[in-house]
């Protein structure tokens, strides 16, 4: 239990801590940095979110088109190699005889 304890506790001190030198530094920037500057992070920073945005639509409209097409090939297959459509005597392979020496 002392474990679980001290291991939340110091999940929280780190998080914490991040936030809190996330917001220093970005008081600090923006009281030092010139304007132009500013803005041309803060345009940077919406452009490789837009990106980054985009490319999760992408790849779930990529992981849409796979299932899709996954479901419609198993549908295609069940169609051709399922139960109904096995016959109802297998061949049976003939095997030679054993020689016994």
């Amino acid at each position: 239990m002392k474990r679980v304890f001290w291991s939340s506790v110091g999940y929280a001190a780190g998080i914490s801590t991040s936030i809190y030198v996330q917001k220093r530094i970005r008081r600090t920037v923006e009281r030092y940095a010139p304007e132009q500057v500013r803005h041309d992070v803060a345009a940077k920073g919406r452009r490789a979110a837009d990106k980054a945005r985009d490319l999760v639509i992408d790849l779930r409209v990529a992981a849409a088109e796979g299932v899709d097409t996954m479901r419609r090939h198993e549908q295609e297959l069940r169609a051709e190699f399922g139960p109904e459509n096995r016959p109802d005597e297998h061949p049976r392979r003939h095997r030679p005889a054993r020689l016994r020496h």
